[in-house]
């Protein structure tokens, strides 16, 4: 494989995570650009000087939010000088010419050309995030070559592959390489010449894949290519995509209030678009060079994560530096340049962006739960660590029922809610609501059930006679009812024969099936437990339902417009749940009588129910068995299930579109 020490330190020729060749950057003057915040003032540096013009590099078919600003000079307006965009091919350039004076600052340099320079010892300073974007910078195979991630290591030994060098592609490439168990050395890497170069490459079956971002990618898909694995499936090895704002220290030190005004006008585009992008589409394109459709579906795998986002761990508190290190560390032990530095906290500095004016956030959070069912977060829950974390009060109000609070979303009362049941949550979207899916709270298959009361003699074999004509306690539109249903069906019960009596709750179920009034009752949580240890038997346990297709899980949901307005505080949200998580994952022990007076329980009845619960960590929550896919057919197969029941009227064709995963892959 080809070495890049002399490219990469001696020649310092670096290639950018993203660019392409110069067009045209005039914008259409045909939308009304977002209007700017007055950037907070800064007092001046005792040496600074005043500045008639201001050069940003950037880079042309790369569509971003803050076009609108640049098109409509609201830079210039807002920093009162002028603001000339001159296009770069590459990060790497983009370095050299800040080095040289010739450029102020870089919009979308690429992490790894950054960390490249200052590794090798240049005055850069990173300020900002620019955009976020895993699924548009990748590799795509020929399809001739026939190679797919099950048989890479042979498919891909001894043959070419078309890619930038020294950048976050090829670190990427390496990475899935690696995971793919493919001989790096087995393989020859061809120097990228850009875009339209890799399209080329792949099309004249010379090399077996070629890697680039942005249209290029799109361009070899539809040309037949295949993706070898997904930005998604590369995420969840730990590879993050995305590019920042960067200067020098020496310009941040003379231009402070400079830096602030132009991440103020950064902020102020990121939201307007966040908020609605549809009227700035054209605009964006005009001045990216491109024309509609391609720029759409550029911005369709672009995020632009607003001020509070940048500065959370998941970012600028201490996720960027560690990707630095990480990528630096990697070329190291691929034997590409010689040595990484001891830490990458001096290159990053988040004073400039504290300073701008992000989105107002609301001075407290509603949060619905459920007690009486222990989960990890009611750790963090207990100690305040949400509110401190998100800066506000958080408000933990109990529920009776997930459909209660998919009520109380709707109306404005509830902003998230935790270990909201999947079944109400999908009853809820299918008749119209807008509510959002943005994580997985708990697995709990064997702690949601029915219990038959021992009078009867029901077990699975005789259930088709012995519940012929009686009566069943149980909530009725959330999975246990789900759950009933497909065990009343796998079992041949008549459940026209059946009469099901609407839960009140788990209390109640416990007092209805100790009546002998029901010959079954159906809960969750201590009300299964209670009635066991009362004398009544399971039909069949979670496990055997599980074998025949049901799987028990409760989510995090909150509504589109909430997640719209604040997506800083989700990522905040699902950040502190991540981390009780895994506090909890590790050792549960010093955290249970905690979550038992959180969950208003004693301490052996919350043991017991947290023995039958699982806490899914964020990349098992991202995983193709979770929110990868498995989730939304999940619904879909519980409202076609109700819809032949005669529950409901119809289901939707797909539940793809409630489910945004792009909160928790901002979690670190």
């Amino acid at each position: 494989m080809k070495r890049l020490l002399a490219l990469l330190m001696v020649m310092g020729l670096i290639v950018a995570a993203c660019g392409n060749d110069d067009a045209d950057d005039a914008a259409p003057d045909d939308a009304a650009a977002p209007e700017a915040t007055a950037a907070p003032e800064a007092p001046a540096a005792p040496d600074e000087m005043v500045l008639d013009e201001l050069n940003v590099a950037y880079f042309l078919e790369w569509p971003t939010a803050n076009q609108v600003a640049q098109a409509r000079q609201t830079y210039d307006d807002a920093l009162g000088l002028t603001v000339n965009w001159i296009p770069f091919a590459s990060g790497g350039d983009m370095a050299q010419a800040m080095e040289a004076g010739d450029i102020d600052i870089s919009y979308s340099q690429g992490l790894t050309p950054f960390a490249n320079f200052v590794t090798g010892g240049s005055d850069l300073l990173l300020v900002g995030v620019a955009v976020s974007y895993a699924d548009a910078d990748n590799c795509v195979a020929h399809p001739d070559f026939g190679i797919n991630a099950a048989n890479a290591a042979e498919t891909l030994a001894g043959q070419s592959i078309y890619t930038p060098l020294g950048n976050v592609t090829h670190f990427k490439l390496l990475k899935m390489l690696e995971h793919l168990g493919v001989d790096t050395s087995s393989v020859e890497l061809i120097q990228s010449e850009g875009g339209p170069a890799a399209v080329a490459a792949l099309d004249s079956g010379e090399v077996a894949m070629a890697c680039a971002f942005g249209g290029a990618v799109n361009q070899m898909i539809a040309n037949g290519g295949n993706l070898v694995m997904t930005g998604s499936e590369q995420e969840a090895i730990g590879i993050r995509v995305f590019d920042i704002i960067s200067t020098t220290g020496t310009f941040a030190a003379e231009h402070p209030d400079i830096i602030t005004g132009f991440l103020q006008v950064t902020e102020d585009a990121n939201v307007a678009y966040n908020d609605d992008r549809e009227p700035f589409i054209d605009i964006i394109a005009g001045a990216a060079g491109m024309d509609t459709a391609p720029t759409i579906a550029l911005l369709d795998a672009f995020s632009f994560p607003e001020r509070d986002v940048q500065l959370s761990a998941a970012w600028l508190g201490g996720t960027v530096q560690e990707v630095m290190k990480e990528q630096m560390d990697f070329f190291v032990a691929q034997g590409e340049i010689e040595s990484a530095l001891p830490s990458y906290d001096a290159f990053v500095d988040t004073s400039f962006l504290e300073a701008v004016e992000g989105r107002a956030k609301p001075d407290e959070l509603n949060v619905a739960y459920f007690l009486e069912w222990p989960t990890a977060n009611q750790v963090a829950q207990a100690e305040q660590t949400y509110d401190d974390a998100l800066g506000l009060t958080v408000n933990w109000i109990p529920f009776a029922s997930g459909g209660d609070m998919a009520q109380a979303m709707e109306a404005g009362d509830i902003d998230i809610s935790y270990s909201q049941g999947l079944t109400p949550f999908a009853n809820f979207v299918t008749g119209g609501s807008d509510l959002l899916l943005i994580g997985v709270a708990v697995s709990y298959a064997d702690a949601d059930n029915c219990v038959a009361n021992p009078d009867y003699g029901i077990t699975a074999d005789n259930a088709a006679e012995t519940l012929a004509g009686q009566s069943i306690y149980t909530p009725l539109g959330n999975v246990t009812h789900f759950k009933l249903l497909k065990m009343l069906e796998h079992l041949g019960v008549d459940t026209g024969s059946v009469e099901l009596i609407q839960s009140e709750g788990g209390p109640a179920a416990v007092a209805a099936l100790d009546s002998g009034e029901v010959a079954m009752a159906c809960a969750f949580g201590g009300a299964v437990n209670q009635m066991i240890a009362n004398g009544g038997n399971l039909v069949m346990t979670g496990s055997e339902q599980e074998a025949i297709g049901i799987r028990v899980f409760d989510i995090i949901s909150t509504t589109g417009d909430f997640a719209d307005t604040y997506p800083s505080l989700l990522t905040g949200f699902l950040q502190v749940t991540e981390d009780a998580n895994r506090a909890y994952n590790d050792d549960r022990e010093p955290f249970i009588d905690t979550i038992a007076g959180a969950a208003g329980m004693e301490r052996a009845p919350t043991i017991a129910l947290l023995d039958a619960f699982s806490f899914p960590e964020k990349d098992v929550q991202l995983s193709d068995a979770w929110l990868g896919g498995t989730v939304q057919q999940v619904m879909k197969d519980q409202m076609d299930f109700f819809v032949e029941q005669g529950e409901i009227a119809s289901a939707l064709p797909s539940y793809d579109a409630f489910v945004d995963t792009s909160f928790l892959e901002a979690v670190n």
